[in-house]
């Protein structure tokens, strides 16, 4: 087996480190009726206290 393979298999058990990121999101995204985009998004978690890069939130917000 290549260990690339190996590799992925040990990537799916592994555990989600933007879980508490991701409920941030969806709680902001409820609050405001889904009308932030990822910019408002960011500042608003800035706000919250967790800074995390743009593109990040963009990937993680759909």
């Amino acid at each position: 087996m290549a260990r690339s393979t190996i590799y992925w298999v040990n990537a799916f058990e592994r555990e989600d480190k933007y879980t508490e990121i991701k409920s941030l999101i969806k709680e902001i995204l409820h609050t405001y009726k889904g009308r932030y985009g990822y910019r408002r998004i960011t500042l608003e978690l800035r706000n919250r206290g967790a800074h995390i890069n743009h593109k990040t939130v963009l990937r993680l917000d759909e």
